[in-house]
């Protein structure tokens, strides 16, 4: 063998070396879940011990008018042109308080997009204006577990696509955990509550699918646990 044939064969050693490394850290990350059909029945009955945070309104004018002072100061561009498109003097009519969870010391915001809600979380405080504003997380169908979990949805232009966002919110922010996508299904719009949390590292899902045949759409339902 060469000098340089060493010298090539020494390179290849030491790539293959740091690429499995990095498999072995991806792996170590423990972000995974498990996607399982479960039966209406199943659903009905989680859903009456569901872990679900209840909001709740707050009339402290004040309160939301500070937030909403804070959130005037991040709107980009995409939701400026938006709030003009809607004819709208600034992107504040793109804005609505969803609720407040004393528990947690959260208020969450939603900030329309051009077919879904993102999230803005800001913790409650006397001075909120001091307190540095989370970004934006996925929010249509946003459900809030008990111990400050947050899933949400984004959906496209489009129905039968469903992207799921679970976060986790604690006194010092809020950051995201894990995403993951589905392209043949949609959320069930005519369910009530068609997305909750069974317990911290579970939620349920009512959803729709379409079959290739006649274009029939089936309702089903599904259990997601994850780990991070």
């Amino acid at each position: 063998m060469t000098l340089i044939q060493k010298y090539n064969f020494s390179m290849i050693l030491v790539v293959a070396f740091l690429l499995c490394n990095m498999i072995v850290k991806g792996q170590n990350n423990g972000k995974t879940f498990t996607f399982n059909q479960i039966s209406e029945t199943d659903f009905r009955k989680a859903f009456n011990n569901n872990v679900n945070a209840i909001p709740v309104q707050i009339n402290d004018s004040a309160k939301i008018e500070k937030a909403l002072k804070k959130i005037d100061k991040i709107y980009n561009q995409q939701e400026i042109d938006l709030a003009n498109n809607e004819l709208c003097k600034s992107p504040r009519c793109l804005t609505e308080f969803k609720g407040y969870y004393p528990n947690l010391g959260t208020l969450v915001f939603f900030i329309q997009n051009y077919h879904y809600e993102n999230a803005v979380f800001l913790k409650d405080d006397e001075d909120i204006l001091s307190i540095p504003l989370v970004g934006r997380f996925n929010g249509s169908y946003g459900i809030m577990s008990k111990t400050g979990l947050w899933v949400g949805l984004e959906r496209e232009d489009c129905d039968n696509y469903l992207q799921i966002e679970i976060c986790k919110i604690t006194k010092n922010g809020a950051w995201s955990i894990i995403k993951f996508d589905f392209k043949s299904i949609d959320i069930n719009e005519e369910e009530k509550h068609p997305i909750f949390w069974v317990n911290e590292n579970t939620i349920y899902l009512a959803t729709i699918e379409y079959t290739n045949a006649e274009n029939r759409v089936q309702v089903k339902y599904y259990e997601i646990k994850f780990s991070y």
